[in-house]
């Protein structure tokens, strides 16, 4: 396998993430964070922390444990999918069911025992994606990117035609019958419709798989061995999302208008994270499926070839974001603008994160998942107590740098893990000589907000790129030679 292959994969997946999220971001962002007051906008960034924070621990990292056992040729792919599945049925109706009787006392624990009806939206949302993470890693597995970006597109388009016609439409319509104060309400009622509605379509495509895959010499992992191999990766998951969120959660308790800008900054962030997202979708089983069943004679060089790929992406999209800013600013309300001054930070803390996601193979690939718990935790001690200590002081910076000290700690954890039991060649140099051209790149555009002047920032940036890469994109993209003949 090539890393032609790789970037082929990623395209793909890239249709879905960044179509879907930048009509997400188009059309719902601009729409949201003017409808919705500064406090509402930061309730749904803390809600959406809750969210995520239940769908990782639902989840278990079954998708991950998917592409191991499925991937190597030791376990029947139909069984391990089946048995993993199970699990994360049995963990929804362990967690979920419970929880959503107890809705009203959780609400008033948080609080706002008006917000009964938010707790059991969440809930329900929390149970079709936790229960759609199995099927749609199948999907990757077995590379059928274009139905993977189908269902993820339908997701979006049904989400975006509810959050508009619940808070566009129903208050023109209802009139003065119509509750303002229910608005959160409404586009949660968006977001669980539209994740009920890509679970059944993911359901009603496991139905139809063969069962004549079913009939084979080969069995699955125990339920014992998959949790072995997914909780340490759980609580991967779990701190990521503290690490990655937990700012505006900290942010309401001191100031909303704060929280709310904080949460506008993050969305401006989402250019970066759609790269990132869909190069892990196209990555994680790849590098699986390029393993093999033998790490000992598995190309490595590829791993390095697809860290110097992020790198070299990456390193441009951050620049671009940053100096297409003065434009790029208009997707949300001027109401909370004032938070992209930590944009730079969020940038380089979420590139950070896609090279510890390179990173962390190693672990993944020799079973030292522990070690990727280990890590994260320690991750954890910065993203939670930076802001926890240190935001009544430095306000939205306390997160944002807690954020970018976090991953940074963490990628430092991982290479050194990397080195121990998995060593790659990676091509870190290079990735510096990146991110100095980019900032400089940025740094000029501070003399003009012309839109000709940037232009040409991002133009030259991208062509001294393609200068001082071009003997290797020339060798990995057209397939002249061998992996890593030349520099």
């Amino acid at each position: 396998m090539s890393l032609k292959k790789l970037s082929g994969e990623t395209l793909i997946y890239g249709l879905s993430s960044i179509l879907g999220r930048l009509l997400t971001f188009a059309l719902v962002t601009p729409f949201i964070t003017r409808v919705m007051t500064d406090g509402e906008v930061g309730e749904v960034g803390n809600l959406m922390f809750w969210t995520a924070l239940l769908i990782a621990l639902l989840v278990f990292r079954m998708d991950t444990a998917v592409f191991r056992f499925a991937s190597r040729g030791d376990y029947a792919p139909q069984l391990v999918f089946r048995r993993a599945q199970r699990l994360v049925w049995a963990l929804v109706g362990l967690l979920i069911v419970p929880l959503f009787l107890a809705s009203a006392q959780i609400a008033e624990l948080l609080e706002a025992p008006a917000a009964t009806t938010y707790v059991r939206l969440v809930l329900l949302t929390v149970a079709f994606d936790a229960l759609s993470a199995v099927p749609l890693a199948r999907l990757r597995l077995q590379q059928r990117a274009w139905f993977f970006v189908s269902v993820n597109l339908i997701n979006v388009a049904v989400n975006i035609a509810l959050i508009y016609l619940l808070l566009y439409v129903l208050p023109v319509y209802l009139g003065a019958r119509f509750e303002p104060t229910f608005r959160v309400g409404y586009y949660l009622i968006a977001i669980t419709l539209a994740a009920g509605v890509r679970y059944a379509l993911l359901l009603i495509d496991g139905l139809r798989q063969p069962t004549s895959q079913l009939t084979t010499a080969l069995s699955a992992p125990t339920f014992g061995r998959l949790l072995r191999y997914s909780l340490p990766l759980t609580v991967v998951s779990v701190a990521g999302i503290a690490n990655a969120l937990v700012g505006p959660s900290v942010l309401l308790q001191y100031d909303d208008t704060a929280a709310g800008y904080f949460t506008a900054a993050l969305r401006m962030a989402v250019f970066l994270n759609l790269f990132v997202t869909a190069y892990q979708y196209a990555a994680e089983p790849f590098f699986f499926r390029q393993s093999s069943s033998d790490l000992v004679t598995a190309d490595r060089r590829i791993y390095a070839d697809a860290m110097r790929a992020y790198g070299l992406v990456g390193t441009l999209a951050c620049a671009g974001i940053l100096l297409a800013l003065p434009w790029l600013q208009f997707f949300i309300g001027p109401d909370v603008r004032p938070g992209l001054v930590v944009l730079p930070i969020l940038l380089a803390a979420n590139f950070l994160f896609g090279i510890y996601s390179n990173l962390s193979i190693a672990y993944k690939l020799t079973d030292q998942t522990f070690l990727g718990g280990g890590i994260a935790l320690v991750g954890s001690v910065f993203a939670v107590g930076g802001p926890l200590l240190f935001t009544a002081q430095y306000g939205m910076y306390a997160p944002a740098v807690g954020m970018l000290t976090c991953f940074l700690v963490m990628c430092l954890l991982a290479y050194l893990v990397s080195r121990r039991h998995f060593p790659v060649d990676y091509p870190f140099g290079r990735l510096l000589g990146y991110a100095l051209l980019a900032a400089g790149a940025v740094w000029a555009g501070d003399v003009s907000e012309a839109l000709w002047y940037r232009a040409l920032l991002i133009l030259t940036l991208l062509l001294t790129l393609l200068l001082v890469e071009r003997r290797w994109l020339l060798r990995t993209f057209r397939g002249g030679g061998a992996a890593g003949a030349l520099p």
